[in-house]
């Protein structure tokens, strides 16, 4: 037994360096047995080996070369067949384009079409129409009755208005306004474009200065926007959308507030909803020149839409354009062009009211309106004539040249048919308020006839007769 023993603890002496063949000694360090480790350490086999650091020991790199990236074999097809998606969307949307495009310019042509099968510009009016008839309120059949007394005058106005009308129309026709405020310059200037009103209004559609400015129409010495036809009626559709817009596609308060201003109707709307009452035109408490504003449009739109039964005979206008307008980039004297042509010489100075002293200014508009039916000949005529003298430092005084006698400190101006406070005012140089306080005007209405006293600049100045 005791030889047994012995053998037995030889063995397990032994043990260990037999495991020491078959393991290494990281295998050793790294295993979970701790006798035997213990046993090894003993025999000097296995040292004392560190912990190993989680935080700095490096793992071992899976991949120690960089293996190459797949390629997608799919990614050149798909591109291919996002650059033909892309292709698709392109021309499809170029073909709605092109559809929209035909779409408008079939309607475009049929409207053409039938106003051209109306034979002139007074049908295409009358289809237009689109404010209700108030021919039972009785400042309507008042002035309807008062200007069919006078077809002559009726008639006179018609005539007068032939050149523009088919300009007016066309463009209220394009943004789709009623055709009833083409007859709106008859109310405010007869169709006149020299028209200046007590106020300071000018123009075919009578812009007060600050309104016109407000709108884009210039105004300088030698260059006044608002009598321009084109310029002026552009700015006066679009004043008066902007007025329908503000009171909800009224128009009959959108023409008061044309004429009263849009805060004055306000505030009687204003008024009347506070006492209960009703808000629309004929209920509101505005001034006079107002509440006779609009029937008398109306007046005339019942006038002309039935001419025979008021005995007024239009003339048919044609249904094209009586205007034609060429760039020239010189200064050019109207008069002297249309005498060169063999014209009358207010030909081109009446429609190009707008150079104030008859001589065109590039700087602020290098557009001449011309009558098309001699188009050619002044167009030639205006291209060989030398450029005129500039006139945009000229003082507007110079412009209104008469008999002139010594005075002294005052200038003394006999007033004539056409003239207000504000042309004699721009005229001198001076302003309304002054000739108001120097003559004790309460209110700027003047009769022809009447001397006005106006301060002069200088102890020389010279007395009008």
């Amino acid at each position: 037994m005791t030889i047994k023993k012995q053998l037995t603890a030889t063995a397990s002496l032994l043990a260990p360096l037999f495991l020491w063949a078959s393991f290494s000694t990281p295998a050793l360090a790294n295993s979970n047995d701790t006798q035997l480790q213990n046993i090894a350490k003993e025999l000097g086999v296995l040292r004392y080996v560190e912990p190993p650091n989680k935080l700095t020991q490096k793992t071992p790199q899976k991949h120690a070369q960089q293996q190459p990236v797949k390629q997608d074999p799919y990614a050149a097809k798909r591109r291919q067949i996002h650059l033909q998606n892309l292709a698709r969307k392109k021309a499809y949307q170029a073909r709605i384009a092109q559809l929209q495009r035909t779409k408008y310019q079939r309607a475009h042509k049929q409207r053409q079409q039938k106003q051209n099968s109306y034979g002139n510009v007074w049908n295409r009016l009358y289809q237009g129409f689109q404010i209700r008839d108030y021919n039972n309120q009785p400042l309507v059949r008042k002035f309807t009755t008062q200007f069919s007394r006078d077809p002559r005058r009726i008639q006179r106005l018609a005539d007068r208005s032939s050149q523009y009308l088919y300009m007016v129309v066309n463009e209220l026709n394009r943004r789709r306004m009623p055709t009833e405020l083409a007859l709106l310059p008859f109310v405010e200037s007869a169709y006149r474009n020299k028209a200046y009103s007590h106020a300071g209004a000018a123009g075919m559609w009578q812009f007060i200065p600050a309104t016109g400015r407000r709108f884009g129409l210039q105004q300088t010495r030698s260059y006044d926007a608002r009598l321009d036809p084109y310029k002026s009626t552009k700015a006066a559709f679009d004043y008066l959308q902007k007025l329908n817009r503000q009171f909800r596609g009224d128009w009959l308060l959108s023409l008061a507030a044309y004429n009263a201003g849009e805060y004055r109707v306000h505030k009687e709307i204003a008024k009347n909803r506070s006492r209960g009452k009703r808000t629309d035109y004929w209920s509101l408490d505005l001034p006079r020149e107002t509440k006779q504003y609009v029937p008398r449009l109306l007046a005339f739109k019942e006038i002309f839409r039935n001419p025979r039964h008021y005995r007024v005979q239009l003339r048919g206008i044609p249904n094209t354009y009586a205007l034609t307008e060429i760039q020239v980039n010189k200064p050019v004297d109207l008069k002297k062009a249309a005498l060169v042509a063999g014209l009358p010489a207010d030909t081109l100075s009446s429609l190009n009211s707008g150079f104030l002293h008859g001589i065109t200014t590039p700087r602020h508009s290098n557009r001449i309106i011309l009558p098309r039916q001699y188009a050619g000949r002044l167009n030639q005529v205006i291209q060989r004539l030398p450029p005129a003298a500039d006139v945009h430092n000229k003082s507007a005084r110079k412009h209104y040249k008469k008999r002139r006698i010594r005075g002294g400190r005052y200038v003394y101006h006999k007033v004539r048919r056409g003239d207000n406070l504000y042309r004699i005012a721009k005229r001198f140089g001076t302003s309304v308020k002054k000739i108001k306080r120097l003559n004790n005007l309460r209110n700027n209405k003047i009769k022809p006839g009447k001397r006005l006293k106006i301060a002069s600049r200088s102890r020389s100045k010279k007395r009008f007769s």
